[in-house]
């Protein structure tokens, strides 16, 4: 990786945390895409999890009092189940289909969200089968967060809740992912480097988002939620094509 390429992973790492700090989830959704172009699709899965490891880590120092525990911990263990389905699908799968899988993920959740669509509470075995299914996304396309965001939706959560419950599911996951990647052999000594180089654009990233996080009612926040779901859907299609 030249310094060039070092430096566009810094300045997305920004932006994306911004993103995320600003709607509770989103990171991976707007970093993966054009990230896959500068490191590969297969390397931005495993740097954007590492990097919103970081991120949701933050989030949740912050915000820990409105996670529903219960919830987050049900997520997690159906999404620990599909984790290494979703890790055999990276390793087996050519970059430009990942690249593709990538792009769909990305606009089949923009339009869902956009036209209201919501996956409705089914009780804990529901709540395991959306993290069963977050879990296969996050370790083949790092894109772990439009089925539990359609699912959240669907039960009426409270933005506070809403964004700090998804905090917690996604730094408990990134960080049962990013393990998974160390032991599958995904990690290169690039990647180390980069992750630590882009955590000072991190940090600014979550204190900008975090800012206009609060001045922000329902209203505007479900529109911010379906704006960086666009955008996402947008890039992820253009990145598809460019490869």
């Amino acid at each position: 990786m030249d310094p060039v390429e070092a430096s566009l992973v810094i300045v997305l790492a920004g932006l994306a945390a911004f993103t995320q700090s600003l709607s509770g989830f989103g990171f991976s959704l707007f970093i993966v895409p054009p990230l896959a172009l500068v490191v590969g699709p297969k390397d931005a899965v495993v740097l954007a999890n590492t990097l919103g490891t970081a991120v949701n880590a933050v989030m949740i120092t912050r915000a820990h009092e409105h996670i529903d525990w219960r919830l987050g911990f049900t997520l997690l263990a159906g999404a620990a189940a599909g984790m290494p389905l979703g890790l055999l699908v990276l390793v087996v799968i050519d970059p430009t289909p990942l690249q593709v899988l990538i792009a769909i993920t990305v606009l089949v959740s923009t339009v869902l969200v956009w036209r209201g669509a919501t996956l409705h509470g089914a009780g804990k075995l529901g709540d395991a089968a959306v993290g069963l299914v977050s879990g296969v996304l996050n370790t083949s396309t790092s894109m772990s967060g439009p089925p539990v965001v359609l699912y959240l939706q669907g039960r009426g959560v409270a933005p506070e809740t809403f964004r700090a419950t998804l905090a917690a599911y996604f730094f408990a996951s990134s960080l049962i992912a990013t393990t998974l990647f160390v032991v599958g052999g995904r990690f290169t000594s690039e990647i180390v480097l980069v992750a630590a180089a882009s955590i000072p654009a991190l940090g600014i990233g979550w204190v900008a988002g975090n800012r206009v996080y609060g001045r922000l009612d329902p209203v505007q926040f479900r529109r911010v939620v379906i704006g960086v779901l666009l955008a996402s859907g947008i890039i992820a299609l253009v990145t598809a094509f460019a490869r």
